[in-house]
């Protein structure tokens, strides 16, 4: 029974076979060397957690996931400079830093919703240079999802193109939900960037 295991020391075979009980060193050393196992198990122990603390901010699941998936994917992108000696406290304040960046990004798509509405017949309305400004940001967009990875790209289009959701994405795509979470955050990332430059 899990419970007994408990009680008797940790050893290397036990840490191989079940990565969550790495300490915190252990954890990060492994991912820097880029063990996906422990990466894994780092995420499996930590992600729900996290999520249920930043959707408390956002007030939305959805949106939590994918700060929460954001931060993931940060970590291993960087995962070569990643140094943490206390991976629950490093985890619950960078998901903390992104929510509060969630509202600075939602301040830039309202600012840039005019642009986006020409599509939808708004453009008789609208001064002469957001028409051109509404273009270029459109060509920026696009180019930003061309370039993604064809699985990122597909996943990006399927969730917020079509209008399905994680686990309705994953079923087509025959992968998990939560990498479908990260595939989404990735593109958002990208994409982000592309309406944040000037």
């Amino acid at each position: 029974m899990p419970f007994l295991t408990r009680h008797r020391p940790v050893g290397e075979d036990d840490t191989r076979s079940n990565p969550s009980l790495l300490s915190s060193h252990d954890w990060t050393e492994r991912i820097r060397a880029g063990d996906e196992v422990a990466f894994e198990a780092m995420f499996r122990t930590h992600y729900d957690g996290l999520c249920r603390y930043v959707s408390a901010y956002l007030g939305s699941r959805d949106t939590a996931e994918d700060v929460v998936q954001g931060v993931f994917a940060r970590i291993w992108e960087d995962r070569a400079h990643w140094v943490v000696s206390d991976v629950p406290h490093y985890l619950y304040a960078a998901v903390r830093r992104r929510a509060m960046s969630q509202f600075r990004r939602a301040a830039v798509r309202r600012r840039a919703a005019p642009l986006l509405a020409l599509e939808a017949g708004g453009a008789a309305a609208a001064p002469p240079d957001a028409e051109f400004e509404g273009e270029e940001l459109r060509r920026r967009l696009e180019r930003a999802l061309t370039a993604l990875p064809p699985r990122t790209r597909a996943a990006f289009v399927l969730s917020r193109g079509e209008g399905l959701s994680y686990a309705e994405v994953a079923s087509r795509m025959a992968i998990s939900p939560k990498t479908i979470g990260v595939h989404i955050s990735r593109a958002l990332s990208v994409l982000r960037k592309a309406l944040l430059t000037s």
